[in-house]
């Protein structure tokens, strides 16, 4: 018994063929499946199975294998979008913006079950769909949504460059206004994270230090009071007691890896000590 039939061509769209084992490896043993060649020149691709109960179920498996060769076809489109467009960055930066547009492809639940529920619509009136006509007509906002794609990962690459460029400068005068503390520790206590001296006193001043205005909370939301602390006395070695740190809690997690990125070589980490058991 037949489930369903695709074809495709690799002259329409050759991003969509080359993926074609996508639909073609099927670890189910109840499908079988058979390739051949039409007389428009066109691959077509056959399910077959044997269990008429399950027919449903099968159809299912397969129907999520095709979501998933539209959902890699959506990340090419974005990708040639960004290459087509934005030829100005350069071949590394290029690497880091296509990672981010796959890893919110990836994570776009949404337009994954609309390009599931389209093709079910089509499965119904027809058991054999032409996947290059299926994009052409059915998925036409595939090309717009590629574009918002790639605006909204660039727009968040310039940002954490920004970001990082700033954090480079601050660590290069940090190193070079290294002052007589010998060491800070930082812990977590009362929800929130603290500076202490060597002798374990809170250190409670707020500095002039203009950090907190060249970062914006649309890039990342940390503790300005501690940052300016540690950037005013500029310690020797800073001990971050992570042990009882709450994870949950972006703007202490945050404020770490701020921490760790500024004064990288004076960071040591404790996981476990006396101090961590008082507070």
């Amino acid at each position: 018994m037949e489930l369903l039939s695709l074809e495709l061509n690799e002259n329409e769209n050759h991003e969509l063929f080359n993926n074609i084992k996508i639909i073609t490896n099927l670890d189910e043993s109840d499908i079988n499946i058979e390739l051949s060649s039409t007389d428009e020149g066109n691959i077509r691709v056959r399910y077959f199975t044997n269990e008429k109960l399950n027919k449903r179920e099968l159809t299912e498996k397969i129907i999520a294998k095709v979501t998933t060769l539209l959902v890699e076809y959506t990340k090419l489109e974005s990708i040639n979008c960004l290459k087509e467009n934005y030829f100005y960055f350069d071949e590394d930066e290029v690497g880091s913006i296509i990672e981010d547009i796959e890893d919110e492809i990836d994570n776009d639940i949404k337009i994954k079950l609309i390009i599931k529920n389209k093709f079910k619509e089509v499965l119904e009136r027809s058991s054999t769909i032409n996947l290059n006509g299926f994009i052409n007509f059915r998925l036409k906002f595939i090309k717009l949504y590629a574009v918002q794609v790639v605006e909204r990962c660039i727009d968040s690459y310039l940002m954490k460059k920004e970001y990082l460029d700033f954090i480079s400068i601050i660590k290069l005068i940090s190193d070079k206004d290294e002052k007589e503390n010998e060491l800070v520790n930082i812990m977590y206590n009362n929800n929130k994270l603290q500076v202490y001296d060597k002798n374990m006193q809170k250190l409670t001043f707020i500095t002039n230090a203009e950090f907190s205005t060249e970062l914006t909370e649309k890039t990342v939301l940390y503790d300005e009071i501690i940052i300016n602390i540690l950037l005013s006395i500029s310690p020797k070695k800073i001990i971050i007691h992570e042990a009882k740190i709450d994870k949950k809690n972006k703007e202490a997690t945050n404020t770490i890896d701020v921490i760790k990125k500024i004064f990288e070589n004076k960071v040591e980490i404790c996981k476990g000590c006396k101090y961590c058991e008082f507070l």
